[in-house]
């Protein structure tokens, strides 16, 4: 029977539920990874009907990129800097690191972490896109470009120096394109439960077949967290969700 009073009851449910995660809901839009011209951040596209929409610098619902499987549906060529990353462990390019514990990364970032590379390297542009916005904007085989910033259409605009550019040496980064080994550097059972992450029940929800990548720290769709971290950090909440010190 429906009555007040079990409204005023699911209505409570409902509000437990959603206080019981800061990520029920992720929202790009306001986010520094909104950059059509209206974003909040300080790197994003110039004003025009072309530059505004939020999605197509990542992605593409029609002519997307089908050799590239780090995200679905992507709409940027493969990464510029393909070849010239520098694993974490190591002095050279294209050598697969080693970590402390014996465990190799790939030689290169994995396509999962090139997506995210694909703007952090500071050597893709990234306004640089298959498929431009709007009806008859694809032209094959040819990377194109959106007004950015102080740029206009047609010039690459590459991320500036500063905390967001990771650049290709990674070899002093947190090691990406590993397999996550349990046991090695105390890191726990992927079974074990996360609590409060976004998009992540356990740590086998963090991992890319298995592998350790970008998207295993960073949500790029919820900036809830300084640098889209999954979880705070305070306390070194992120590092100890994996790692067991």
């Amino acid at each position: 029977m429906f009555t007040f009073e079990r409204v005023i009851k699911s209505a409570a449910l409902i509000a437990a539920l959603s206080a019981t995660s800061a990520f029920a809901v992720s929202n790009i839009t306001i986010t520094k990874h909104n950059l059509s011209s209206g974003g909040s951040g300080t790197i994003k596209s110039a004003t025009g009907d072309s530059n505004n929409e939020i999605c197509v610098y990542c992605h593409t619902p029609h002519a997307a990129n089908t050799a590239f499987s780090g995200a679905p549906l992507w709409n940027k060529k493969s990464d510029t800097a393909a070849g010239a990353f520098t694993m974490y462990g190591r002095t050279a390019a294209n050598q697969a690191g080693v970590t402390i514990a014996g465990t190799a990364t790939a030689q290169q970032p994995n396509n999962p972490s090139m997506a995210c590379l694909s703007c952090h390297d500071g050597a893709s542009a990234i306004n640089s896109m298959v498929n431009m916005p709007g009806s008859g904007g694809y032209n094959a085989g040819n990377q194109q470009y959106a007004a950015f910033g102080a740029t206009g259409a047609g010039t690459a605009f590459k991320m500036p120096a500063g905390l967001t550019q990771i650049g290709t040496d990674l070899s002093n980064d947190h090691p990406v394109s590993i397999p996550y080994n349990e046991g090695n550097a105390s890191l726990k059972a992927v079974s074990t439960t996360l609590s409060g992450w976004a998009g992540a029940g356990t740590i086998a929800n963090l991992l890319r077949g298995g592998n350790v990548e970008c998207s295993s720290c960073h949500d790029p769709h919820e900036g809830t967290n300084p640098t889209f971290l999954r979880t705070t950090n305070a306390g070194s909440a992120l590092c100890l969700g994996c790692h067991g010190k």
